[in-house]
């Protein structure tokens, strides 16, 4: 089973579309011709493989059913859903699908040294600071959320905002937010490594530590709280869960989201109210 893998808008697309948001087994087992509340699921049960083929959209019920190792009856296998599946998609026009999504241009790759290198290397003294990691200033002002730069494991590096929250009873938030233009692995697959660097580098202890997590350009995204049933020191954090956080979490965190991230002076606003004194200082370390 590989790790997961964020499904691309596009494919996404596709499978929506073709699928009318039709479940497959629903359609030609039980005659039900509606859309249906549902997700899109994985044929081989690989969520490391988000390709168009490997993808099918099903109803909750029958999502969960193909998902599900049954011990006495019979589950559905493989080729009877795509079987299914592709019974279904025949009825579109797949040609009109394909065509409605973005057209992707590669782009030729620089030769593997290239004359920025070569410059680099032969006068070290002068730009040789271009190639070190990118450095962090002092922890955020209260109310501002931070960009943070990570690593990731397929050498997809991205950016997000980090927004830091001392609770008055000594828990830390840590809110993990999403923006549109991240160019590199998704907030989402590799939280595990993501939440290491930013504790690590922020001095934030693991034990006491809340990670919350957002997309904000996505308004159908809601908040969520991410688990880990590892933590360090006992190992790096491992086997995220996602919870969305309720009404009444939020009452027990005494925060509140707010539905935009809004700018001053170039600079974000706090994307949660704190229902809670808070001093306007300096949270550097």
């Amino acid at each position: 089973m590989g790790r997961r893998k964020h499904t691309p808008k596009a494919i996404e697309k596709e499978v929506l579309i073709a699928s009318r948001r039709r479940c497959c087994l629903c359609f030609f087992l039980k005659d039900r011709d509606e859309d249906q509340k549902g997700q899109i699921a994985h044929l081989n049960h690989d969520p490391s493989d988000p390709s168009f083929d490997n993808l099918v959209w099903l109803c909750l019920e029958h999502h969960d059913e193909y998902d599900s190792k049954t011990s006495q009856s019979k589950g559905f296998i493989i080729d009877e859903v795509r079987h299914y599946r592709d019974r279904l998609y025949s009825q579109n026009d797949p040609e009109a699908i394909r065509k409605a999504l973005p057209e992707v241009i590669e782009l030729t790759p620089l030769p593997p040294t290239s004359e920025y290198e070569l410059l680099r290397m032969s006068t070290p003294d002068e730009w040789g600071f271009t190639s070190d990691p990118w450095r962090y200033p002092f922890w955020q002002v209260a109310n501002q959320p931070c960009f943070f730069a990570y690593k990731a494991r397929n050498r997809a590096d991205g950016v997000c905002l980090i927004e830091r929250i001392d609770l008055p009873d000594g828990r830390i938030v840590a809110a993990c937010i999403e923006i549109a233009g991240n160019p590199g692995m998704s907030i989402t697959n590799c939280v595990e490594d993501l939440c290491f660097q930013v504790c690590e580098r922020f001095k934030i202890p693991a034990n006491r530590l809340i990670w919350l997590q957002h997309y904000d350009y996505d308004e159908t995204q809601e908040w969520n709280m991410v688990t880990f049933t590892q933590i360090p020191p006992e190992g790096p954090f491992a086997n995220p869960r996602w919870t969305r956080v309720t009404s009444e979490l939020w009452r027990e965190l005494r925060l509140t989201p707010k539905k935009r991230l809004t700018q001053r002076h170039g600079q974000f606003n706090s994307k949660l109210t704190k229902l809670f004194h808070w001093p306007a200082h300096d949270l550097g370390l």
